[in-house]
């Protein structure tokens, strides 16, 4: 008798232990970023100059050391959809930003390859990117459709793509290709819309992605098409978790 009231005992104290155990309860962040509160300077674009930086929610754009034509991300709001040459680097050929509602919205990035977006883990964890609304740049895209002194027209079997690549750690967690242009296989396409990019393919959390590019246009100097592309709308999450207390 002693024995069995010893045995009941314990599973009693074993069933409190576990009752007083806090639960954790597992929850998803959700943001999009879309540019629209970022301040600004002359000409309706952020500092091109060396390391200057910006903050769109949850994510931090720079330019490299030595200026924009080393790489990085600017904000715009340029609508130039017409000149078609360096000058006009910061408008996108939609003349706006990405839609948001069913309206267009005024602010978006453009980098410049090679540019880094970096959103660092924080005290709720690290990100997931799911997409990204992407579109080309003014002076990219009237290049590929008329070609200057520098770039060619594009003609059948040419084609230029933005390569996305996520890090965690410092550690490569994927990759996403998107084609800009396409003329290969009897197409003849050049972005002209905003268009959204799926980027599971990034590999799940990140605190970091590099934005590259390649074109079939290349010269003794490297890729010879304007390497730029406009972004917006950036859709973020993150997973948490937080003890609900004692049952």
């Amino acid at each position: 008798m002693k024995t069995s009231k010893l045995i009941f005992a314990i599973a009693a104290l074993g069933f409190l232990l576990i009752s007083c155990t806090p639960v954790e309860k597992k929850e998803t962040k959700f943001y999009l970023d879309d540019f629209e509160t970022v301040a600004l300077g002359n000409a309706n674009v952020t500092a091109d100059s060396a390391n200057a930086k910006f903050v769109n929610g949850n994510a931090v754009f720079t330019v490299n050391t030595g200026g924009i034509w080393n790489g990085g991300t600017v904000c715009s709001a340029q609508t130039d959809t017409v000149t078609a040459d360096y000058t006009n680097e910061y408008s996108s050929i939609t003349g706006s930003g990405a839609p948001i509602g069913g309206v267009n919205s005024k602010k978006y990035g453009v980098v410049y390859g090679p540019a880094t977006l970096s959103c660092p883990k924080d005290s709720t964890g690290y990100y997931f990117i799911h997409s990204i609304m992407l579109t080309n740049s003014t002076y990219t895209y009237r290049t590929i459709l008329n070609g200057n002194t520098f770039s060619k027209k594009f003609v059948t079997g040419d084609w230029f793509k933005v390569i996305i690549t996520g890090y965690k750690n410092g550690i490569q967690t994927g990759q996403v290709e998107y084609y800009l242009a396409d003329f290969r296989n009897g197409k003849s396409f050049i972005l002209k819309t905003w268009t959204s990019i799926e980027l599971s393919g990034l590999g799940g959390e990140v605190d970091k992605v590099i934005f590259t590019f390649d074109s079939s246009d290349k010269g003794q100097w490297g890729i010879n098409t304007p390497t730029y592309v406009c972004i917006d709308n950036i859709y973020f999450t993150q997973n948490y978790s937080f003890p609900l207390g004692l049952n």
